[in-house]
């Protein structure tokens, strides 16, 4: 899950940057716009940041049991960068 969470978070980053050569939606068009980041973008990135809080909360639970920490540690690094740009886009939203 923390592959996919981050495999779905960059595909979703390009996709959005690439959006005018790849799908002729260009950036300051709204109607487009919106759509695109309401069928494509918001959901793809509600996925990864689900994924993301999974790994998390799964890692968590079974930190005893797991022995290998390297492997805690690189299932949970994997998930933050979802989080992080939530956070980001959060924090973006309510202070600008």
């Amino acid at each position: 899950m923390a592959f996919t969470s981050l495999g779905i978070l960059i595909f979703a980053l390009l996709v959005n940057e690439l959006r005018e050569p790849l799908l002729g939606i260009k950036k300051g068009y709204a109607p487009h716009s919106f759509g695109f980041n309401f069928m494509f973008f918001l959901p793809s990135m509600l996925i990864a940041i689900g994924f993301g809080f999974a790994v998390i909360g799964r890692t968590i639970k079974h930190w005893k049991t797991w022995t290998d920490l390297n492997r805690k540690l690189m299932l949970i690094g994997l998930s933050i960068p979802a989080i992080g740009i939530w956070t980001f886009i959060i924090i973006k939203i309510f202070v600008y």
